[in-house]
């Protein structure tokens, strides 16, 4: 699937502000289309072996409990973000993630990236024997395809900017980086906690670090300082700030692909390595991932290509996958497959998939209400959900797929719930069939 063709899924950051006003109307009785579902098989801790199943609490899991809400498999039931990741455990769970911005403390924005966060998070995962994934994400307080705001390194008085982030060079950012990545890694491993893999930045094919064109209109605004926030990084190269992430929409795959190997692409690398090479400084045996947007064989190829020609070959190949966003191309699965199978085998790199959402109902409003492109065979049902996580992954455990991470597999709240692996009845978020379908998927899986 091509950047242009997700449609929709471009708007992902809307559910900041969509969710917020939703909260707040969390309904006292079952939602319509959240039918009690036949409990998940719960395999166990362990089930998962090596597969990165990274099943995790989210940075929305405090808000959702916050309302009174508690999860329940029909056997155990969580009331607190520990008690909801042990939850997961017995699915087979065997890390924890945490999606880290630049600022220490939370400010602003739909769930807590705060690097406060994240340390609770890695301590969470070294009290329950996991291993952490932390994805510094290089930005202020939350960016993804559709914006990347700069970093804000105000709170980090040791890292002394020459001037304003836009006006630097590529050679000014890169020290910067690399002190940033020591910092934020010295901080979490002195938690005790095992990094399993660092990720660095959020669906990076457009840019990362301010380093980006022209947001979606609307998109980060209420993260990075409301409308007209964005300053382009003319230190690095005027045409950046002359581009859009529209018109790149609007350009052909090639046309797209040219202007950013072009403009984007080289001082990603550089940058991304810079941060790499930071946080091996001070943990040597670092392992990196990187994730992407795009769907699409060619730009996927392209990127990661690029990347490791510029100097950053990251150990996994990431991508979200959100198979009910568009409706193009018709086989959508049967086409990530495809491109998942070209990354590995050109790349010779494993490929994780860092977002992945399918709904289990219809969705009937927010920012999310055009994606119910069911795929053949895999209806928009809890049944459909779960059927296609686990062929899902019994195929991907045996062609080049590390893991995968359900987003937000928690947050049920109207504008997400159809996609969570939970659904609703009153103040009770009970288990669909998808909780365990990874783990099934696992034991099926196909050579």
């Amino acid at each position: 699937m091509s950047i242009r063709n997700k449609g929709t899924r471009l708007v992902k950051s809307a559910l900041l502000l969509a969710v917020v006003a939703s909260v707040a109307l969390l309904p006292d009785c079952e939602h319509p289309e959240s039918a009690p579902s036949p409990p998940p098989s719960r395999p166990g801790p362990g089930a998962a072996g090596n597969f990165r199943l990274s099943l995790s609490v989210s940075p929305f899991t405090e808000l959702v409990l916050g309302t009174g809400m508690v999860f329940t498999d029909g056997i155990d039931t969580a009331r607190t973000p520990e008690e909801l990741q042990w939850l997961f455990m017995q699915y087979g769970a065997n890390e924890v993630f945490a999606l880290v911005a630049t600022t220490r403390t939370y400010t602003v924005g739909f769930g807590d990236h705060s690097l406060t966060r994240g340390l609770e998070r890695a301590r969470l995962a070294q009290s329950l024997g996991l291993r952490f994934n932390p994805q510094l994400g290089l930005f202020n307080i939350y960016g993804a395809v559709t914006c990347q705001p700069p970093p804000d390194f105000r709170e980090y008085p040791q890292l002394q900017l020459p001037g304003p982030w836009p006006s630097l060079t590529v050679d000014q950012m890169l020290p910067i980086l690399h002190s940033y990545g020591a910092i934020v890694a010295r901080e979490i491993l002195d938690t005790g906690v095992q990094v399993r893999i660092w990720d660095l930045g959020n669906e990076v094919e457009l840019g990362a670090a301010g380093v980006a064109p022209q947001p979606l209109p609307g998109a980060c605004d209420d993260t990075a300082g409301g409308p007209g926030w964005y300053r382009p990084p003319d230190g690095v190269d005027p045409a950046i700030g002359q581009m859009s992430v529209l018109n790149l929409l609007n350009m052909t795959e090639a046309q797209r692909v040219a202007w950013l190997q072009a403009h984007i692409w080289p001082h990603l690398s550089r940058m991304l390595a810079a941060v790499a090479d930071g946080i091996r400084s001070v943990d040597a045996g670092a392992r990196f991932s990187t994730h992407v947007a795009t769907n699409s064989q060619a730009t996927a190829v392209a990127f990661y290509k690029a990347m490791k020609d510029g100097g950053y070959s990251p150990d996994e190949l990431g991508f979200s996958f959100y198979p009910s966003s568009s409706s193009q191309p018709p086989d959508r699965l049967q086409a990530f497959k495809d491109t998942v199978t070209a990354v590995h085998t050109q790349l010779a790199r494993p490929v994780f998939i860092a977002e992945f959402a399918y709904p289990a109902e219809t969705v009937r409003e927010g920012a999310y209400s055009s994606w119910n492109f069911a795929l053949a065979q895999y209806p928009l049902t809890p049944q459909g959900q779960a059927d296609l996580v686990r062929d899902l992954v019994a195929w991907g455990s045996g062609a080049g797929v590390s893991g995968i991470r359900p987003w937000a597999p928690e947050l049920t709240v109207p504008v997400w719930m159809p996609f969570a692996l939970f659904g609703l009845e009153g103040k009770t978020a009970v288990a669909r069939p998808g909780l365990g379908a990874i783990a099934e998927g696992l034991r099926s899986r196909k050579p």
